[in-house]
């Protein structure tokens, strides 16, 4: 690795859209590693594509590329800037690949470019099963045998020598794919025949299969003179079978001794060294809980969900570390902000509570996708409980998965036993319902784990919230029974519906007996050391570690776990938001249970309380912190209502995206707008385009900047624009929609006016170089200078075309590839060039909108 000194320009190749596999905690490590570098006098270049991107803010547009991120794209920036290092880490498995291809075409020596993170022999290996399976042999650590066929023959004459059930893997696949588990041999042909598709090298790898024994996943990091430090150890309560990111996780892990501990600790730390990686390293074990033996099944050396859950539940600084370790700094000598103790870097974490993942499905939006739960990743998003007690930190990861508004779980009860069974053997997304359900008709903890290989402990715990349910509802309204119920994790929607009464007789029950949740620190050293992190998660013990903030505070509401729809794009909204309110002198506080969110993390706001988004929890931090200004995300209908009850300066931001004014069933042009009393400056004027002869506003999911239109016809349509506007007295950012009056007319006609889409939002401060997200916030705080205002010019016939395309979820979930809506959204990317290269005219489907992005350079 180089010394401090050499390394002067970086290139971090980007993640890309968000997508089933990764959502935005690419984004948030990026932004933390950009800060650092740029304290330590490193350029920072950027290669990504997507739009909800907050790292890309983060740094001057000289530095920005704003493109596809392919190899061919990087391998460019490359030869034209000619950066000391590259960073493939912070793009995930696309960056690897992407770095891997590189050193493969000879691009890395070629240059004299240095990888950070890991040598060149390192990257080969990953994603090569057999080749990583070599190193790993020779240091001894126990693999499951890896064989690569290029062949459907190949794979035939393997197979008596492997055995059913087995594992069927691309090498080095062109995308984020998954193990898939065959049990005939008709199932190995399907799995082959896809895989050599996604194969760069027309290659699959047949593996033994473990399924059923415990995934347990290590989050660790290393410095260049080998020293680590094991940041958490994560329990998948699902077993082997069901993909890690669709399981329940738990960490600390709950089921391991000691010894199965500290032999996954010290493998992991050998695999560091092995593979002489420095920064964050992510491996999953398969353990045999019979005999203690393990396998080694995944070595991830780049940020992903697991190490943002261990960084958000830990307190520990992962991000900030790594920046630091990667440029050559010891762990020792890592220098970390005030609020750490001095010891922080070098210290592996202690943790005095329970942190549990629950995921998130996107069933709802695409209901023909198969939802039973493989080996295939089907979540979109999860959120996070944290609590004294894994009953507590289960509870409040459920509720945090907001079934319900008013805080109250759905039944299955309506499952035969026979259903039961089947969903017991063969999981679906409301897993966690149905454990609790067969416990409820008595089936035993032993009798469920053996069903479903999910260790007996965690029946034992599912078992006792039943035991505290049934003690709720023999007692209603006693104060010791509620004080115990709250102690565990249960809230006021939960315990008022047992009751039958409302959160409102709860809460007046909680005050007179004096029952009031205290806040715990999510630092890493279990309170042996003075940290002073800015996390904190609820209970309800003895001693208050969260006091007020003070004057001038804010209280932020966010979204939680990350769903199809626009959530990226309102991630990257809350995030200039939070960032916008600190400017302008605010202490903010967020209240978040996304563990990948970007503006959870500490850089953006003064406060992060990690509880559910839920009425009695909100009102708990207010009554705690007695915020100035309380902002609601708009898609939360029945928090806003109730708490528009109460005496808060209390704002909608982002604005509610169903306004209830009925919407025209088809546009194909929009003019944004922004909205400021008198003043109405125009935004942009865009084409909204569906796929193919589709014109439905529900399929209209790419935008094209500035409208295709003559430069007259554009003014024309801006002042028919601002003329609606002012009819229907809106305000803030909006959109006015056109379309022609007639099927076979040109004549463009007013068929709506709506708040902006947060996706355009984003869009069009990406083009226009305005954030419009921190000119909204500064109008509903009341520190929008109107001179400033007057004074922004958007060129709205610029030469230079934007284009922004959606990204759907259809070909991670194997289903029909087809036109998708704006609720069934994952992601987006966006395009830069000239009017030629971005024509979209004769558009047959969402395949070509993206070759015309790859091709926009």
């Amino acid at each position: 690795m180089p010394n401090l000194d050499d390394i002067q320009k970086v290139l971090i190749i980007g993640g890309g859209p968000t997508e089933i596999g990764h959502e935005t905690e690419l984004d948030s490590a990026m932004v933390q590693i950009i800060t650092g570098f740029k304290k330590r006098g490193v350029r920072t270049l950027v290669i990504d594509n997507n739009p909800f991107s907050v790292a890309l803010e983060e740094i001057q547009p000289t530095n920005m590329y704003v493109q596809a991120v392919t190899t061919a794209n990087v391998r460019h920036i490359l030869e034209k800037d000619q950066p000391d290092a590259v960073l493939p880490s912070l793009g995930g498995l696309l960056g690897i690949r992407i770095a891997q291809e590189l050193v493969e075409n000879g691009d890395i020596g070629r240059l004299g470019i240095t990888l950070l993170g890991m040598p060149a022999d390192t990257l080969r290996q990953i994603n090569n099963p057999a080749a990583l399976n070599a190193s790993l042999k020779e240091i001894h650590e126990p693999v499951i045998e890896a064989k690569i066929v290029a062949t459907t023959d190949e794979a035939m004459g393997l197979v008596e020598s492997i055995g059913f059930p087995l594992i069927v893997k691309p090498v080095a696949p062109r995308v984020d794919t998954n193990r898939t588990i065959c049990e005939n041999v008709d199932d190995m042909l399907t799995a082959l025949n896809q895989g050599f598709q996604q194969s760069r090298f027309d290659q699959c790898t047949l593996e033994r299969s473990v399924v059923g024994y415990k995934e347990i996943e290590m989050v660790a990091v290393r410095d260049v003179a080998d020293t680590a430090v094991l940041i958490s150890g994560l329990e998948d309560m699902d077993p082997i079978g069901i993909h890690s990111g669709d399981s329940i996780l738990v960490t600390p892990p709950q089921t391991l001794n000691d010894r199965e501990y500290q032999d996954l600790r010290d493998a992991t730390f050998r695999i560091a060294t092995e593979l002489n990686i420095v920064g964050v390293l992510h491996i999953h074990f398969a353990l045999n809980p019979a005999n203690q033996h393990f396998y080694v099944t995944k070595v991830a050396p780049y940020f992903s969900r697991g190490v943002a859950l261990a960084a958000r539940t830990t307190g520990y600084p992962v991000a900030l570390v790594t920046g630091a370790l990667l440029l050559g700094q010891r762990l020792v000598d890592v220098k970390l902000p005030s609020r750490f103790v001095k010891q922080t870097a070098i210290m592996e974490p202690t943790i005095d509570h329970i942190s549990v993942r629950i995921p998130l499905w996107p069933f709802q939006e695409v209901p023909d996708a198969d939802q039973h739960l493989d080996t295939v990743m089907k979540a979109v998003g999860s959120t996070v409980g944290i609590g004294r007690s894994v009953e507590e930190a289960i509870l409040k990861s459920v509720r945090s998965s907001q079934f319900s508004p008013r805080d109250v779980l759905p039944s299955v009860s309506n499952l035969t036993d026979g259903e039961m069974i089947r969903q017991l053997i063969h999981p679906l997304a409301n897993r966690i319902l149905v454990l609790i359900e067969a416990l409820r008709r008595g089936y035993s903890p032993e009798e469920l784990s053996e069903l479903t290989k999910i260790d007996n402990f965690y029946f034992v715990k599912l078992r006792h919230l039943l035991t505290i349910e049934k003690q709720i509802q023999d007692h209603p309204m006693d104060t010791e029974t509620l004080q115990r119920a709250r102690y565990f994790g249960f809230g006021d929607g939960m315990i008022a519906r047992i009751w039958q009464t409302d959160t409102a007789a709860i809460r007046e029950l909680s005050a007179q007996a004096a029952i009031q949740p205290t806040y715990k620190m999510i630092e890493p050293t279990a309170g042996e050391f003075p940290e002073d992190t800015s996390g904190y998660y609820s209970t309800f013990e003895y001693e208050n570690e969260s006091q007020p903030l003070g004057d001038r505070t804010a209280l932020v509401l966010g979204r939680g776990g990350n769903q199809l729809g626009p959530n990226s794009a309102a991630e990257y909204f809350t995030t200039e938001m939070l960032k916008q309110l600190k400017r302008a002198g605010y202490h903010t506080i967020l209240m978040n249970t996304n563990p990948n969110a970007v503006g959870i993390a500490p850089e953006f706001s003064d406060k992060q309380y990690v509880d559910p988004i839920q009425l009695g929890d909100v009102l708990n931090v207010i009554q705690l912190e007695h915020p100035d200004i309380v902002i609601v995300p708009g898609n939360r209908h029945y928090l806003t209502r109730e708490l528009s009850k109460l005496p808060l300066n209390l704002h909608v931001l982002p604005p509610d995206q169903e306004t209830g004014k009925p919407a025209p069933k088809s546009a194909t042009i929009g003019v944004s707008l922004f909205i400021h009393g008198q003043q109405k400056v125009a935004v942009g004027v865009m084409d909204m385009l569906a796929p193919g002869m589709n014109k439905s506003l529900a399929q209209v999911t790419a935008f094209r900047m500035p409208a295709e239109l003559p430069k007259a016809k554009r003014a024309n349509l801006v002042e028919l624009a601002k003329q609606a506007a002012s009819e229907r007295q809106m305000t803030g950012m909006i959109q006015v929609l056109f379309a022609p009056k007639s099927a076979d007319s040109a004549q463009l006609a007013v068929v709506g006016v709506r708040p902006t889409r947060l996706t355009e939002v984003a869009f069009l401060s990406k083009v226009t170089g305005v954030n419009w997200v921190r000119m909204l916030t500064r109008q509903h705080i009341g520190t929008l200078d109107e001179t400033e205002l007057a004074n922004i010019s958007v060129d709205l016939n610029s030469t230079r075309v934007a284009l922004m395309n959606a990204v759907f979820p259809f070909r991670q979930l194997h289903v029909l590839n087809r036109p998708g809506t704006t609720d069934q959204e994952v992601g987006a990317t966006i395009a830069f060039g000239s009017s030629e290269a971005l024509s979209l005219a004769n558009l047959s489907d969402t395949d070509e909108l993206d070759q015309i992005i790859n091709r926009t350079i």
